[in-house]
C-alpha cells in the first residue's frame, strides 16, 4: 500500500490509465468532479484527464477525490509546482508537476509548396484508422498547400504498395495540372516511396520532386526479423494472410489480397540489405529524412551521449529538435517491440519501431522527440506533448512550409 503522502500519485496513475474507456457524458458526473479536483490541487488541468465515466472510472474518481482530500488539496494554489500534491511526490514520471515545455520549432510560415503533397502511410493502417496521418492533410490545406492522403494496402510489400501510389500520383497530376508531386512518407511508406521513384523500381523520378521520409526503417526493423523467424514462410502463409485480409477490410478499401508475412519480411534488417543494394536513388529527386526517438517511461538514456551520436548528420553536426532536459515517454503499446528494435542491451535510440540509424536516408534533417505513434498524432492526439513540446501538426506544417 502506498503511503498517505504518495497515495495521490497512485490514484492519478489509475486516472490516466482509464482515460480511453467508454465514451459517456461527463457533465455533472463524479468523473468531472475528479478532473476539477486534480486541477484545483495542481493549479493546472491534468495532462490526461478522465474522458469517460463508466463504473470503473467512477470508482477511480471517488478514490482520487478522497485521496486529494486526505492530502489537504482543497484550495487553488498559486502554481502547480508549489501545490501540496507536487511537494509530496518523490517521483513525477508523467510530468504532472512540471510546466508544459515550450513548443518545438518555429511558428509555421512560408508559401504553399510549388507541387502538391501526397502523404504516404505506413504498415497496418489506412487513411482512417490507427497510425494514420491524424488530420495532417487538413492542417496543410489550411496553410494553402494542396495535400492528399495516399492509400495503399496495409499488409503488403513495398513493390505492391508502390503501384497504388503510382496510380494516385497520376490522378493528382491530372487533377491539378502540376508537373510533379512531393512525397511525405511515414514508416513503411518511406520504402514504398523509394521503390516508386527508383529507376530499379517504378521509375517515377520525372513525376516526383522530393521524397521526405519520417521514421522509416530504411535498414529494417529487428522486430520484423523476430516476427518472421516465428511465422511460416511466405510459401505457407495462406491462413495468416487470409486473416490479415479479413482484418484489413475493416479499415481499408484496398486490403482485398493481403500478404502480411511478405510485408514483415520486406521490413526485416536482413531483407533491407538486398533492397538497398537494388533500389538506388533517382537522379534529380531530393531525398531527405527525419527520425523520431523516445524512451521507456520517459527516462533519460543511460548513455547520455547515445542520442547525440545517433542524431549526428554526415557532416558531424548533431541535429536534434528538442527542449534541453526533456525525454519523450514511449506509448506502452510500443514498449514490447522497442526491446527488439533497440537490439536488447545495445539500447540503440529508437521510436519503438525504427532506430534513428535506420531512419536516416538522403539528407538527414534531424531527430524529434516522439515515438512512432506520436509522429503522426496518434493515438488521436489533440494537443502538443506537454513533456517535450512536440506538436506533430506544427512539425508537418514547418516541414511543408
Amino acid at each position: 500500500m502506498p503511503s498517505a503522502r504518495l497515495r495521490p500519485l497512485a490514484l492519478l496513475a489509475s486516472l490516466a490509465a482509464c482515460a480511453d474507456e467508454a465514451d459517456t457524458d461527463l457533465d455533472g458526473s463524479i468523473c468531472a468532479e475528479a478532473n476539477a479536483a486534480v486541477e484545483s490541487c495542481l493549479g493546472a488541468p491534468p495532462a490526461e484527464p478522465l474522458l469517460s465515466c463508466g463504473a470503473d472510472e467512477q470508482q477511480v474518481a471517488a478514490e482520487v477525490i478522497d485521496g486529494l482530500r486526505d492530502a489537504g488539496c482543497e484550495n487553488l494554489p498559486e502554481g502547480k509546482e508549489d501545490s501540496l500534491l507536487c511537494r509530496a511526490l518523490l517521483w513525477d514520471p508523467l510530468g504532472w508537476c512540471k510546466p508544459p515545455a515550450p513548443l518545438l520549432g518555429p511558428t509555421p510560415s512560408g508559401s504553399p509548396t510549388r507541387f502538391p503533397i501526397i502523404l504516404a502511410h505506413g504498415f497496418n493502417t489506412s487513411t482512417t484508422n490507427f497510425w494514420r496521418f491524424n488530420d495532417v492533410d487538413t492542417a496543410l490545406a489550411a496553410d494553402g498547400h494542396v495535400a492528399r492522403l495516399g492509400s495503399v494496402p496495409p499488409f503488403d510489400t513495398p513493390q505492391v504498395r508502390a503501384e497504388f501510389l503510382a496510380d494516385q500520383i497520376d490522378a493528382l497530376l491530372a487533377e491539378t495540372g502540376a508537373d510533379k508531386v512531393n512525397l511525405v512518407c511515414f514508416s513503411m511508406g518511406g520504402l514504398d516511396c523509394r521503390y516508386l521513384v527508383s529507376p530499379a523500381g517504378l521509375g517515377y523520378a520525372d513525376e516526383v520532386a522530393s521524397v521526405t521520409t519520417i521514421s522509416s526503417p530504411h535498414r529494417g526493423t529487428f522486430v520484423a526479423d523476430v516476427a518472421t523467424a516465428v511465422l511460416p514462410g511466405t510459401d505457407r502463409s495462406g491462413a495468416i494472410d487470409a486473416l490479415a485480409t479479413m482484418f484489413g477490410r475493416t479499415f481499408s478499401e484496398v486490403a482485398d489480397d493481403s500478404h502480411i508475412v511478405a510485408a514483415l519480411t520486406s521490413m526485416s534488417e536482413a531483407a533491407m540489405v538486398d533492397f538497398n543494394a537494388e533500389i538506388v536513388d533517382a537522379d534529380g529527386v531530393l531525398y531527405q529524412s527525419w527520425a523520431g526517438f523516445s524512451s521507456v517511461g520517459g527516462l533519460p538514456h543511460p548513455d547520455r551521449k547515445a542520442e547525440d551520436r545517433a542524431c549526428t548528420d554526415a557532416a558531424g553536426v548533431v541535429r536534434m529538435l528538442r527542449n534541453p532536459g526533456t525525454s519523450d515517454r514511449m506509448d506502452p503499446l510500443l514498449v514490447g517491440a522497442a526491446a527488439f528494435v533497440a537490439h536488447g542491451t545495445e539500447l540503440r535510440p529508437n521510436d519503438g519501431v525504427s532506430t534513428v540509424a535506420s531512419s536516416k536516408w538522403g539528407e538527414f534533417r534531424g531527430c524529434f522527440p516522439a515515438d512512432h505513434l506520436d509522429a503522426v498524432g496518434q493515438i488521436d492526439d489533440v494537443a502538443p506533448i506537454a513533456q517535450t513540446g512536440f506538436d506533430y501538426r506544427r512539425f508537418f506544417r514547418n516541414l511543408a512550409g
